[in-house]
C-alpha cells in the first residue's frame, strides 16, 4: 500500500486521469455490447453457426476486454483504489494527523480537494 502526500497525489493525476477515462470508456462499451451480443446470439442459424455480425461483435468484445484489462493494470500500478468506474472515482491512501485516510478524486474535478476516512466513503468527504 502506497501512502501518498497531497503533492504526490496531485502530481500523479495527469498520468492517472487518461487511464480512468480509458477504463470508463471500455467498461461502457462492454455494457453496451452485452445487450447486442445477447440479442445476436439468439439468431444462430439452424446449423449452429453464428452470423457474421456476431463474430464481429465477439472481436469487439475481446478488444474492449483487453483494453479494460490493460488500463486496470496501469491504474493498479499507481496503488490507488477505484471506487466507481462510471464516475471515475478513486482514492489515494494518505496520512492525516497520524491516521491513514483517503484523498478522494473524481473525473471532472480540477484537483484533489477532499478526503475521507477509510470507512466513511464518498458521503463522508471533507474539504482539505
Amino acid at each position: 500500500m502506497r501512502i501518498y502526500s497531497l503533492a504526490e497525489a496531485r502530481a500523479a493525476l495527469p498520468s492517472i486521469v487518461p487511464v480512468l477515462e480509458r477504463i470508463r470508456l471500455a467498461s461502457h462499451g462492454l455494457r453496451q455490447l452485452q445487450g447486442v451480443v445477447a440479442r445476436a446470439s439468439t439468431k444462430t442459424a439452424g446449423n449452429g453457426h453464428l452470423p457474421h455480425d456476431q463474430i464481429s461483435d465477439d472481436d469487439h468484445h475481446e478488444a474492449l476486454t483487453q483494453e479494460l484489462s490493460s488500463a486496470m493494470a496501469e491504474l493498479n500500478a499507481f496503488e490507488v483504489e477505484l471506487k466507481d468506474v462510471d464516475r471515475g472515482l478513486i482514492d489515494f491512501y494518505h496520512e492525516r494527523d497520524g491516521e491513514i485516510v483517503y484523498l478522494c478524486y473524481m473525473l471532472g474535478e480540477v484537483d484533489i480537494t477532499a478526503w475521507h476516512t477509510l470507512d466513511s466513503g464518498f458521503a463522508g468527504r471533507q474539504p482539505l
